[in-house]
């Protein structure tokens, strides 16, 4: 099995190349407002990191809420007034989504990241419940 990247402006492709086969998903990005990247703990605070693991923001961060399950609400202080705020599963290794706040207090910038969390945590339950989104997966089908 070998892993690699391929970046393309400013989104990620992680690529793994197992048993003949290639399978690829979108890693970190940015996308006007919109931040996905991977948590890391580093020296006592979480960063953001691409898929492939290199650092893609480490500043400091706050975890605003930590929930039963694990998952976390995250607040990265950027300077003049700019946060990255958003949500992810853990403190390491896990997906963060999350967006970029301007003009804006901590405050202002808590309750936002609470209410992207929210937001978020409602599309993981729903993958959840019901994965495949009223689509049969291949268990459904015979052997062929």
């Amino acid at each position: 099995m070998t892993t690699r990247c391929e970046r393309r402006g400013q989104l990620e492709i992680g690529i793994i190349d197992h048993d003949g086969r290639s399978y690829a998903a979108f890693g970190a990005s940015v996308y006007g407002h919109n931040i996905t990247g991977y948590t890391r703990q580093r020296n006592g605070q979480v960063a953001l990191t691409r898929w492939d693991g290199g650092t893609m923001l480490a500043c400091r961060s706050e975890i605003v809420r930590e929930h039963l399950d694990g998952s976390i609400v995250l607040m990265f202080r950027l300077t003049h007034g700019r946060f990255v705020v958003g949500y992810a599963l853990s403190d390491d290794g896990m997906l963060f989504r999350g967006e970029l706040l301007t003009d804006c207090d901590e405050d202002r910038a808590r309750h936002e990241a609470v209410t992207l969390a929210e937001y978020w945590a409602g599309i993981d339950a729903e993958d959840d419940a019901d994965p495949w989104h009223g689509e049969p997966d291949e268990t459904n089908y015979p052997d062929w």
